[in-house]
């Protein structure tokens, strides 16, 4: 199925007035998320929270399957929260702990890898750190060498890292870490909305997404998540972290638990009808729309010969990377935000080194710009034209 990007771009009023190249950060919002969440808090205004949400639980509960058909999972399994940081910490809490070791990547994100040394202060563990391959994805040789050794307590990865375009091998990392049977957290933020997801493909025992970026939802919405096996063990654990919750009359592990009561309503519908939205367009076309663009972008990036582009030469997601020597990223950034395209501007991960947390006023950033389905080639050309 091809996509009608005319008829997109007219379901994106802010494809009208900026050129956003910053989808990785914030996407536009089509129309019709937009009508479902200013819709949702024009009936509060009229009745009140508590019955607005009354009027729409049915809509509510939708959600949690709409999410599930996108990632493969039930709708148990399923939590809706407000950030993916928040969605990582409280996932994270409920998996069984058995050995010494927490293995993560050097492109994991900042908060994760905050909340892992969190994890392992506190439970005496070490984090230690993959090797890569010659383009920069996880070392699978070397995972599977370390879970040999017997004492990895779990596996941390981000399936597309917020630099460089990359998509780790989250499949084959998946079940390396299933045959060894130790769990295996993926952090799918980048990826959710832009590239197929499958939890019994992937192998997870945790997924966590966010609704603002390539899912083109609300900001404030994420989700995550967590394989019935893991709530299992959470509410078997000698002191339950995770209880039953009644659902007339039958008792039922469900990850919506680990939410908070005082949540936006119409948010979460927004974030149910981004999904939707995504889905009715289909998975596969996105990327299939996605991926060429990238390349085009980059390339066209490539050709500037004051531009230094980073990353994989063919991008595996929308996310492309670049810098201009003698100008740092955010006077590029700037200049181009005067000429009313939206880019962002990231920490470019460590390399060859352990620290996982380098960022000091000399770590170096670039500027990151990242296509969705709704832009066009012309856009890119408008990006060129202005770093020209």
């Amino acid at each position: 199925m091809s996509l009608n990007i005319d008829a997109l771009r007219a379901d994106t009023l802010g494809a009208g007035t900026v050129t956003h190249l910053n989808n990785a950060g914030s996407s536009l919002m089509p129309q019709p998320v937009t009508a479902a969440v200013v819709g949702h808090l024009r009936r509060e205004e009229q009745v009140g929270g508590y019955e607005a949400a009354a009027e729409v639980a049915a809509g509510l509960e939708e959600v949690y399957s709409s999410i599930a058909s996108l990632v493969g999972g039930h709708p148990d399994e399923i939590a809706l929260m407000e950030s993916g940081t928040t969605a990582w910490a409280l996932a994270v809490a409920l998996l069984p702990v058995h050995g010494r070791r927490i293995l993560v990547a050097r492109t994991e994100y900042r908060s994760n890898i905050l909340v892992l040394i969190q994890l392992a202060t506190r439970l005496g563990l070490k984090l230690a750190v993959l090797e890569e391959d010659t383009h920069g994805n996880i070392n699978l040789a070397h995972l599977r060498r370390e879970l040999v050794r017997g004492d990895v307590a779990l596996v941390a990865l981000t399936h597309v890292p917020m630099t460089g375009g990359l998509v780790n091998p989250a499949p084959a990392a998946g079940r390396l870490c299933a045959d060894a049977g130790v769990p295996f957290i993926l952090d799918a933020c980048q990826s959710v909305g832009q590239l197929p997801l499958d939890v019994a493909q992937l192998s997870c025992d945790i997924l966590i997404g966010t609704g603002r970026k390539f899912l083109r939802g609300p900001r404030g919405t994420a989700f995550a998540y967590v394989r019935a096996s893991v709530l299992e063990q959470a509410a078997a654990a000698p002191r339950p972290r995770l209880p039953l919750l009644r659902d007339n009359g039958e008792e039922r592990l469900q990850a919506r638990l680990l939410e908070s009561r005082e949540a936006s309503m119409a948010l979460r519908i927004g974030l149910g009808r981004a999904v939707d939205y995504a889905l009715d367009l289909g998975i596969h076309p996105i990327r299939e729309r996605v991926l060429p663009l990238a390349q085009t972008l980059r390339s066209h990036l490539a050709d500037l010969p004051w531009v230094r582009v980073h990353g994989q030469e063919h991008p595996g997601s929308g996310i492309v990377t670049f810098s201009v020597p003698g100008k740092t990223a955010r006077q590029v950034k700037e200049h181009l935000a005067r000429q009313h395209i939206n880019v962002s501007t990231v920490a470019l991960p460590p390399s060859g080194t352990d620290d996982l947390l380098p960022l000091t006023a000399a770590t170096p950033t670039a500027v990151r710009a990242s296509v969705h389905y709704y832009n066009t080639e012309e856009e890119i050309q408008q990006l060129i034209s202005a770093l020209r």
